[in-house]
């Protein structure tokens, strides 16, 4: 075959093939933030940019609006039903899309709401199918709620620990917890339930949760159920709660709260001779430098 006579490739397919080479994957798995658009980060922005399409996993305001703007064509997974179905049937429909998609038109995208791997089941579905499959994925990260709730409620697990469970599975494998590390329970609201729909929502299933956490703390420990806002225009919902009345307060609540429950009492040190090794010297040869007239700020020198 000539030159002249070569069949040029339509505009679509040059299109997709070029994106293919500048890409390194068949299937790439972006977080989008908790905050919608204002928590989507560069690397995920260009990325999508370069997807000849996006499969979408997220209700934020104008969100699917603006992922339409970069470029490539855009499915909202997010369908009315979806809450009437069991959950991993959702997440199972979700990744058959991705994947069928992938290998008919690579590179494709799917973003989904807050970080990609954090309790988001259709990111495993997806990556397990490319390895049967031979596909490529590259997985990018978003926010997540965890990052969002350590800043509404301004936490530093580095002064206690932390221990993160997801409800159910806290119930069904009987998970000890540890009173003296603060503790994080996502999905407390849905507990029980492998619905999404929160009608479906029942006070003895929540029960179950509050019972089993009576067994480590006492009812009258304060826990925080906590919601980070949508939107920078938006406050975070931060809602004490006595464990005692948890299933109660939990009942007409949001399914996107999450739990905090912060530590009872605090670990003492078990190994003085490695703590004395981190404590701060003392100054005993010097005094520090201080401007006059001015107020002391610190530890007084010994």
């Amino acid at each position: 075959m000539t030159a002249k006579t070569r069949r040029r490739r339509p505009a679509d397919e040059q299109s997709r093939t070029t994106a293919k080479e500048r890409l390194r994957c068949d299937i790439a798995i972006v977080g989008l933030g908790i905050a919608g658009l204002h928590q989507l980060t560069r690397q995920v922005e260009e990325t999508i940019r370069r997807c000849t399409q996006v499969f979408v996993a997220d209700t934020g305001t104008g969100m699917v609006e603006y992922l339409k703007s970069l470029g490539p064509d855009v499915v909202d997974l997010s369908t009315p039903d979806e809450a009437r179905k069991h959950r991993v049937l959702s997440y199972r429909r979700m990744a058959t899309e991705v994947v069928a998609a992938a290998t008919a038109h690579a590179p494709v995208c799917f973003a989904t709401y807050g970080h990609p791997t954090m309790f988001c089941y259709p990111t495993t579905l997806i990556q397990r199918a490319a390895i049967v499959l031979d596909l490529k994925v590259e997985v990018l990260p978003g926010i997540s709620f965890l990052d969002t709730l350590l800043c509404d409620l301004g936490v530093d697990p580095g002064f206690d620990g932390l221990q993160l469970y997801e409800a159910t599975d806290l119930l069904v494998r009987r998970r000890p917890l540890q009173p003296d590390v603060a503790c994080i329970i996502t999905q407390a609201p849905m507990v029980a339930n492998p619905y999404s729909h929160p009608g479906e929502r029942k006070l003895e299933s929540l029960r179950l949760l509050q019972d089993y956490l009576l067994a480590f703390y006492p009812p009258s420990h304060e826990v925080v159920l906590a919601t980070s806002a949508p939107h920078p225009l938006l406050e975070p919902l931060i809602q004490p709660i006595a464990l005692g009345a948890l299933a109660a307060a939990l009942l007409p609540s949001t399914q996107l709260g999450t739990l905090f429950i912060p530590p009872t009492v605090h670990r003492p040190v078990a190994d003085e001779a490695l703590a004395d090794r981190m404590r701060l010297v003392p100054l005993t040869d010097r005094v520090p430098p201080r401007r006059p007239n001015r107020p002391p700020i610190g530890p007084e020198p010994p």
